[in-house]
């Protein structure tokens, strides 16, 4: 994997975007209590030198609580246990720079509407506006970019003024503050080169851990955490979800035959024919588990489903892998179990009386026996089989049906 494909993959890889998310969320409490301190020395600060802007001062002191609380709801809001899809995760990611900006541009403010004509205070100001900036920096672990613009939004107010001023001292003042977002900006800068390689190590051990060795394809694993998070989405948009499920037919005989090395190659080339067919970016190939594949189709129905399953199985009979074992056919084939459904929740029975709850079992075991018809069939083809067509209803025992009446 080379270095830019690792790059391109920090923005779109879920499991990464949630870990950085839960830090900022459980931390919250510290940015919270860190930005109310400072403000509440600058307000006692101001009011030992003045009492003039006192209500202006209240005014900043309490949007700058407010938003700081206000944050931190937020960031409660955050499951770190829950399935989020890549969606959901960037909506929150970017609502979370949004508070932080909108903080960050309050104490830049301060440098305007609550300047003072005092050196020393002009300097404790300075200092404590750095301390801003060092709080808003948990933020590159979301965008360095939103870090560089708050650093400006919190040093540029207050280095004007005292620029404007027009003595040594303040000029000298506004000299070192401007030196001093320089320096966090370079500390940041190197902040983000060690958090990138930090993520670059994440992706490498988590494509390793979610990719099959043999296939080089997504493996069960991964294939578990997508379905959950595919079946949320799929519920959420009330969309059909249909998943395929693929077995190499007489594949331990192929493996006695042929041995070991020649059945990985034979997985190998199966495994590709299925990527070559399930090429939309929503699609989810992975081995299963031994001979076995899935495809998960989000907002597929079952016709097209079982269409595309079509194409994968002559995909594969086209390649016209040799198995030399006379009882059966001469190359390698596959069969193919499909199922769709339209997952709902309970709430949604309650108020659609004629609906039933759907679970994500229950798609799992329609398509896993539709494989097996299609195996018990004679091999080599597609069964479909719609969600919960299978299930077998129990006879209510008399006694029960008594008691029930």
């Amino acid at each position: 994997m080379n270095k830019k494909k690792i790059s391109s993959s920090l923005h779109t890889s879920p499991l990464i975007i949630q870990g950085q998310i839960t830090f900022l969320s459980r931390h919250g409490a510290t940015w919270l209590w860190g930005n109310a301190f400072a403000a509440t020395l600058f307000v006692l600060l101001r009011w030992v030198e003045s009492t003039e802007n006192m209500a202006l001062l209240l005014v900043w002191f309490t949007a700058i609580l407010a938003m700081n609380v206000m944050r931190w709801l937020f960031g409660q809001q955050f499951l770190p246990s829950q399935h989020y899809s890549s969606e959901e995760l960037q909506v929150f990611g970017q609502r979370y720079l949004i508070y932080s900006t909108l903080i960050s541009a309050l104490w830049g403010v301060s440098g305007f509407i609550l300047f003072s004509f005092d050196p020393l205070m002009q300097a404790v100001h300075v200092l404590l506006l750095a301390g801003a900036i060092v709080a808003a920096m948990p933020v590159l672990a979301l965008s360095s970019l939103a870090l560089y613009l708050q650093i400006g939004a919190i040093l540029l107010p207050i280095t004007l003024n005292l620029l404007l001023l027009g003595e040594t001292a303040q000029q000298s003042l506004a000299l070192a503050t401007a030196l001093l977002g320089m320096l966090l900006a370079m500390a940041s800068r190197s902040i983000t080169g060690l958090l990138n390689e930090l993520h670059n190590a994440q992706i490498q051990v988590q494509e390793q851990a979610h990719t099959d060795p043999v296939t080089q394809i997504s493996n069960r694993r991964f294939f578990d955490t997508t379905f959950k998070m595919e079946w949320r989405r799929a519920t959420r948009e009330a969309k059909p979800l249909s998943l395929l499920m693929i077995d190499v037919d007489h594949f331990k005989r192929y493996n006695d035959r042929h041995g070991h090395q020649a059945g990985d190659q034979c997985l190998q080339i199966i495994a590709q024919c299925i990527k070559a067919v399930a090429r939309r970016a929503s699609d989810v190939v992975a081995r299963h588990g031994g001979e076995e594949f899935v495809i998960l189709l989000p907002d597929t129905r079952l016709e097209d489903a079982a269409s595309l399953a079509e194409r994968v199985r002559k995909s594969v009979e086209d390649q016209r892998i040799p198995h030399s074992d006379g009882a059966i056919p001469r190359i390698v084939t596959i069969s193919i179990g499909v199922s769709s459904c339209t997952p709902t929740t309970a709430y949604d029975a309650q108020t659609l009386h004629d609906a039933s709850v759907v679970y994500p079992a229950m798609l799992l075991n329609a398509a896993d026996r539709a494989l097996y018809r299609a195996k018990r069939n004679g091999r080599n083809q597609i069964a479909k089989e719609g969600c919960g067509e299978g299930i077998i209803k129990l006879p209510v025992p008399q006694a029960a049906a008594t008691h029930a009446a």
